[in-house]
């Protein structure tokens, strides 16, 4: 086995890390990128939680509604490694404004549309725009947390639980009470004063401390860690269970057993409060055990597939108020150790370029688990078989994990 093969931590940066871990304003630091990054998350499902009235109301086809949720992580697929290599080499600060300013600019825009087309070429648009924000986000959590870095992963990660909650809280009331083109421009408002929060705030490293710029052909060395590779691929395979429930569970729960939207919101509301504990729990757990982190991640898999099972063949609306936060947290729990699994093995230094690589693999997932599970549900009105369509990511996710090679003696970076 060649050494490089092994999740052993990466090149660090002696002179930013430790101080940055000493540093109280880390927290504030992430306090401000974990608002922008949840803001941003709402406008990504705002789409999932409406979808299935707002599609009636424009005249769009019900299997065709999951193809925005699919132009969105087109667009953003495209932008993340971009971003994570402007972090990098530009600094993460500059990143995170060239993301987030066009992303409340066209969602405001989204309030507009009228045709299918233009909001398939808003949508992807919109995804373009958020794709860059991943790498500096990470990036920036890398440099200013050190042994600890798994709780700041798992606590920033928080933001797509509550933005699941808040989407389904908030988007369906609120369109039903002002339209939901007032909710878009509600949600495009938000996005830039999170931005103008974010800019004033953040600091790419430390006060008086230089983030080193990385070469091109440091981030192309980079991509031929196996590891990294693996990691990548195991987490398109969950993000691809995940996402796809997302998208289609509210619709789901509508149209196969008949609830009412807000009914279905608030069983969603259950999942992403799971999800939302889940997170923490995760990164501290990677803190404490990060020579097992891939088992950690492997074992929350599995339980992922065997409560979409659960989930499947339950007739009761009790029934999924049980089930729904246990399968929020196994959706989404592995987040902070794949994080912690990918930074390990490229350090600080190449963090954004890493994590912009592997998130444009995990968005594949993303991007195509919407249209195939709404192309099967949409075709046999099953809810056991379009469950059970999903539930091929997170299996798939398990044996590219288990391909992962870690080193005995890695420590967390």
């Amino acid at each position: 086995m060649k050494a490089n093969d092994q999740l052993a931590p990466g090149p660090m940066l002696p002179v930013v890390t430790p101080h940055g871990a000493k540093s109280g304003f880390r927290w504030v630091i992430l306090l401000v990128v974990w608002s922008a990054f949840t803001v941003s998350c709402v406008d990504r499902f705002a789409w999932s939680s409406i979808a299935a009235p707002v599609g009636r109301a424009l005249g769009f086809e019900l299997a065709l509604l999951g193809s925005l949720t699919t132009a969105f992580y087109v667009g953003y697929t495209v932008s993340c490694p971009i971003g994570g290599i402007m972090a990098d080499k530009f600094g993460s600060r500059a990143t995170l404004a060239i993301s987030m300013i066009p992303l409340g600019a066209l969602t405001f825009c989204f309030s507009f549309v009228h045709t299918f087309w233009a909001a398939i070429a808003l949508h992807l648009l919109m995804g373009f725009a958020a794709g860059a924000e991943y790498g500096a986000t990470i990036k920036i959590l890398t440099v200013w947390f050190g042994k600890d870095k798994g709780r700041a992963f798992g606590i920033w990660a928080t933001g797509t639980s509550v933005s699941v909650v808040l989407a389904n809280a908030i988007v369906p009331r609120f369109a039903v009470a002002y339209g939901w083109q007032a909710a878009y421009q509600m949600l495009g408002v938000a996005t830039l004063v999170f931005t103008v929060a974010c800019v004033a705030v953040v600091r790419d490293a430390p006060f008086g401390l230089a983030v080193p710029r990385v070469s091109t052909a440091q981030v192309v060395a980079l991509l031929k860690n196996r590891n990294i590779v693996f990691v990548a691929l195991g987490g398109a395979g969950a993000l691809y269970g995940t996402l796809g429930f997302v998208a289609w569970a509210s619709a789901l729960l509508t149209v196969s057993h008949g609830l009412s939207p807000v009914a279905a919101g608030s069983v969603l509301m259950g999942f992403g409060v799971g999800a939302f504990i889940s997170k923490p729990l995760f990164g501290w757990l990677y803190d404490a055990l990060h020579r097992y982190a891939r088992l950690v991640a492997v074992v929350d898999l599995a339980l992922f597939i065997l409560l979409l099972a659960a989930f499947g063949n339950c007739s009761s609306t009790p029934g999924y108020f049980l089930i729904a936060p246990f399968l929020g947290a196994a959706a989404y729990g592995y987040t902070p150790l794949l994080i912690g699994l990918y930074t390990q093995a490229s350090g600080p230094g190449l963090a954004g370029a890493a994590a912009g690589f592997v998130n444009t693999i995990w968005s594949v997932g993303s991007f195509v688990s919407p249209m195939v599970a709404g192309y099967v549900f949409a075709h046999g009105r099953s809810l056991d078989l379009t469950l059970g369509v999903i539930a091929v990511g997170p299996l798939a996710g398990v044996v590219f994990l288990c391909c992962v090679r870690q080193s005995p003696d890695a420590k967390a970076s």
